[in-house]
Order: C-alpha cells, then structure tokens, then sequence
C-alpha cells in the first residue's frame, strides 16, 4: 500500500487524515483554534452585535411574544446595515429607512419601524452602547390603513403567485386569519370539517368550518411539516416569511404594491357581510373582540346594501316619481 510521507508535526496546525480509494493516505493541514483567535460573528458594538445582545436580555424575554414578533421583522431593516457601528448610526439614516417602508409597505409599516427601532436604542442607551436615542421624539406618519384585496386581484395571485404564497392567499380568504394565525395552524388542528384557531394576539378561541373550496384544496397541499403552510423548501412558513415573500412578489411584479396579507383578512369579511352575515356571524369567523372594526372593514358593504335595500322599497312602495312638463 503507497504511504505519503508525512511533513514533520506543527503545533499551529491540525493533521486529518484520510484514505483514498487507492489506498493512498492523504494529509490536509488546518491551522488550529487559539483562545486568543477572534470569535466568529458581528464585530462588538456594531448594529448586529448589539442587536444579538438585546434579543438575549432579560428585558427581552419579559417582552410579549406578539410585541417579540412584530419588533423582529422591522428591526431585520436594521441587520441591512449590522456591520455599522451602533454608535455612528444617525436619525437621517433612520428616517430613510421609515420613508422607504412608507413607499413601499405604508405607513402602518413605517410607525411600527421607528417604534421597534425607538426601543432597541432606548436599551442601548441604557447599557452605553449609543449617547443618545436617535430614534426618539420622530412623528408617527398618519395612518392609512392597507386596502382590502379585490376579488379579482386575489383570482390573479392564486394563479399567478408561487404555490408557498398561492397557498397563503388561499387559507387567509377562508379563514379570515392574522398572519401570525395562518403560519401557527398545523394539520393536527383541523377535526372534522373545522380547523381550531387560537388566536395568538386576543388568545380568542375558533372554530371555523372548512369552506368546500378551502377542503378540496388543502387536500393537494404537501404535508412537509406539521404546519399547513410551507415553504419552497418544506418548512414551515413564518410571519416574517410570508411578509418578506409577499414584499418580493410586489417587486417583481406579481403583486399590486400596497396590498398585504392583512388586506386578505378585509376581504374575507367583506365577503361574509355580502353574504348577508351580521357583525356578530362575522366576528364568529375573524375572532374580533368588538364589532367596531367588524363594522369598519364592513362598512361599505353594509351601505351599498342598506342603498340598494332603500331603493327597493322604494321601487316596490307606492311612491311615484313628480311628473313634471318640461
């Protein structure tokens, strides 16, 4: 059998071993581990090594998980740039990033960047990390609520989008779901022909029956994982996922800028009040606690209704138009 013969030992380097198919014995050096070698990962003080710091403190952990849920996906803004220096992040950068989210993903977006952000320097601040909260005393942008997705506009993406998003699309129209909802339902949750919900931001508990539609459908769904949806790669989607992927359908085109999945949850209402459902058959299905926003997403609905239910009355009553000589 060929032996290579071996270089004398280095104490900086590591030998491996191996045998080839040949035979042959091979040596691959790799230079050693120190104590003193600088540990892997964003440089201290930077945006991104600060970042990592706030996740693990216990102010943190004694954050609700909604409120966890909802800073993570505007502070990932934030890790575009986690090489910088926390210290030489300044408020203009910051007011950048908002008015990109208010272009692109609304106002509501923009206000829950600059709250999120706000925070983690505000716990920066605190430890030394930054002089001062570049982020505070910024304005809320006024709020202009997402608009409700059209019919026609949800037929095109069930088509045209990806199977992960055209699967998304599909489960928040016949549930009437939050985000955090739809990526927290698993296969087990469906008995017989409903699905049980536990809503993640009221903890409001549903049962909502399966639309035949939505039954049929979810029957081709791949079963990759123990929660409904999934993603290219058979995981299960998270709310970040689905934000993120809906963002980037936008930019190329698949869908309408403007639009997010919240906009599903409208439509599904609005859809019920055609149907003739009451504020209080509507909230059975979108779990809401009051019937106000029941009535706001409805509220258009409800008077082409009422118009069309007024006119009719008045075309079957016995009123009679003034006949005027003209």
């Amino acid at each position: 059998m060929p032996v290579k013969k071996f270089p004398p030992k280095r104490d900086d380097l590591k030998v491996v071993r191996k045998t080839l198919a040949d035979g042959t014995v091979r040596e691959y050096y790799y230079p050693k581990k120190r104590k003193t070698d600088v540990p892997r990962g964003p440089i201290p003080g930077t945006i991104g090594a600060v970042l990592r710091l706030y996740y693990g403190s216990p102010e943190w952990a004694a954050t609700k998980a909604s409120t966890k849920r909802s800073r993570i996906i505007y502070l990932k803004e934030l890790e575009r740039i986690e090489h910088v220096p926390l210290k030489e992040l300044r408020r203009r950068v910051i007011l950048q990033f908002r008015d990109t989210l208010a272009r692109d993903r609304g106002t509501g977006a923009a206000n829950q960047f600059i709250q999120s952000t706000s925070a983690f320097l505000s716990w920066a601040l605190d430890r030394e990390w930054v002089e001062a909260n570049a982020a505070a005393r910024i304005g809320m942008l006024p709020y202009k609520p997402f608009p409700a997705w059209t019919k026609e506009m949800t037929r095109e993406a069930i088509q045209n989008l990806p199977a992960h998003l055209s699967r998304v699309v599909v489960l928040a129209l016949f549930t009437g779901q939050r985000r955090g909802d739809l990526c927290a339902m698993k296969w087990s949750d469906i008995r017989g022909n409903a699905i049980h919900v536990i809503q993640q931001k009221t903890g409001t508990e549903l049962w909502i029956p399966l639309h035949p539609v939505l039954a049929k459908a979810i029957k081709g769904w791949p079963r990759t994982s123990d929660h409904i949806l999934t993603g290219v790669r058979g995981g299960a989607m998270t709310v970040y996922n689905v934000t993120r992927s809906m963002n980037d359908a936008q930019e190329r085109g698949l869908l309408p800028k403007g639009f997010n999945v919240h906009g599903l949850r409208k439509l599904a209402a609005a859809l019920l009040a055609e149907a003739g459902c009451s504020t209080h058959e509507i909230a059975a299905i979108t779990g809401h606690k009051t019937l106000k926003m029941v009535e706001h997403y409805t509220r258009s609905v409800d008077q082409r209704r009422m118009a069309e239910d007024a006119i009719s009355k008045v075309e079957t009553g016995n009123w009679k138009l003034l006949e005027t000589d003209l």
